[in-house]
């Protein structure tokens, strides 16, 4: 049989077609292509320039994690940048790096539930009970102004371990397991968890000197302890932010910068310097089970702030309250008394332009956290600098003039204290 051979014709190219192009429209495309980088480029550097060009003014200052652990989540930083005579592109980076740093060493100085390998912290003071620890200078000034004051409610912490896990219940069945009031026998426990953290001669923190503390817990205690599964004795818990934010003033004004002011999301807001700078907060009241905005608080550098609430304003702080299906809440305001969670009234607050945040605190929690509410905060604090705003009844009671009050919300007034 014969072979054909193939049509090699099928694989050869098609002839290629010219085809003549006006040169004017080739100009055109070129010059229109030119503008098109120039336009690129220009908004490109305007990205850039608006992204590091750092205008004189207000600005919030965030941390610049690399993933190191810090506190910066439960507070807001703003400074007025550009006011020290130093550029404010060069104050942000200052500031930036300095305040990165501060949160990074907060959230370790206060932590009671976690080893640092940098420094001595609560959680070391707990694990060596009757044995002398240096600690960081903080946390040993943080422990001088508990024991300056009297204050006890740092002891407290076996039941803030009890409340924090009601906190996570999602179903209120779940809460009779953790909270005494409904659990005669956790109200037992509580009742002795509270005897042994108020008396003195069965835990208490020596300060020594040179930053070194001791944790001593007596043998009863111990033996009580170890019974229950108790391995933290001290914890500042929900409290723990109002020192926080007095070493992250304290740190930023040590370093100069006195224009700002560091607040956080559960109420504690500290002023830089004293200039006089002004700044509001808003006073929330519960009526009915839902929150109200009550009033504006406006005052002027200088000034520090505490609001304690009963109510929870926002999801991030919900950690720290149980809300039931009708209506009611706990909190973690723990009665020394008893170790029962209280609270006194829906909203008490206080400025003071000579006491820090945690002073502020530990003076109004014994006014605070109990059962019944009797307005002696108003005759007992102005003396010691320190100006009480409650609310009762849709009444703003006010001692002092370091703050004005504004935008009442319907149907509430004010009342001086005086």
């Amino acid at each position: 049989m014969k072979r054909q051979a193939p049509d090699r014709t099928a694989y050869q190219p098609k002839p290629v077609e010219q085809v003549e192009v006006n040169e004017g429209k080739v100009k055109a495309r070129i010059i229109l292509l030119i503008l098109a980088v120039v336009i690129a480029i220009v908004a490109f550097g305007w990205v850039i320039f608006s992204r590091t060009h750092v205008n004189t003014g207000w600005r919030e200052i965030e941390v610049a994690s690399d993933g190191t652990m810090n506190c910066s989540q439960d507070f807001q930083f703003n400074y007025y940048l550009g006011g020290s005579g130093m550029s404010a592109a060069a104050e942000l980076k200052a500031i930036t790096l300095l305040y990165t740093e501060a949160t990074e060493k907060a959230y370790n100085i206060f932590n009671a539930h976690e080893l640092s390998p940098e420094l001595n912290n609560l959680f070391q003071l707990n694990l060596n009970p009757n044995k002398p620890i240096k600690v960081d200078p903080a946390l040993y000034a943080a422990l001088e102004t508990v024991d300056r004051l009297d204050s006890r409610y740092l002891f407290l912490a076996p039941m803030y371990s009890e409340y924090h896990s009601l906190f996570f219940c999602n179903d209120d069945w779940e809460t009779a397991g953790y909270d005494p009031v409904q659990n005669p026998d956790i109200r037992e426990y509580a009742a002795q968890v509270a005897a042994f953290a108020a008396d003195p001669g069965q835990i208490n923190i020596q300060l020594m000197g040179d930053d070194t503390v001791q944790l001593t817990v007596s043998e009863s205690y111990t033996a009580f302890a170890k019974e229950n599964g108790i391995d933290c004795y001290a914890d500042f818990y929900w409290m723990k932010n109002a020192f926080i934010i007095d070493y992250l003033a304290n740190t930023m004004e040590d370093a100069g910068y006195n224009r700002g002011v560091i607040s956080s999301y559960d109420g504690f807001s500290r002023c830089l310097g004293e200039e006089k700078l002004a700044y509001s907060h808003q006073l929330f009241d519960l009526q009915d089970g839902k929150a109200y905005r009550a009033a504006t608080m406006d005052y002027s550098g200088g000034t520090n702030l505490v609001c304690l609430r009963s109510f929870p304003l926002n999801r991030q702080k919900e950690l720290y309250y149980y809300r039931f299906k009708d209506g009611s809440f706990r909190t973690a305001h723990v009665d020394i008394a008893d170790g029962i969670s209280k609270t006194a009234l829906p909203t008490l607050a206080a400025t003071s332009g000579t006491k820090s945040c945690a002073e502020i605190l530990l003076r109004l929690l014994p006014f605070y956290a109990t059962e019944t509410w009797t307005g002696e905060v108003h005759k007992t604090l102005p003396a010691e600098g320190i100006y009480p705003v409650s609310i009762t009844d849709r009444v703003v009671c006010q001692s002092g003039t370091q703050v004005s009050l504004s935008d009442l919300y319907e149907g509430y007034r004010i009342q001086s204290a005086e």
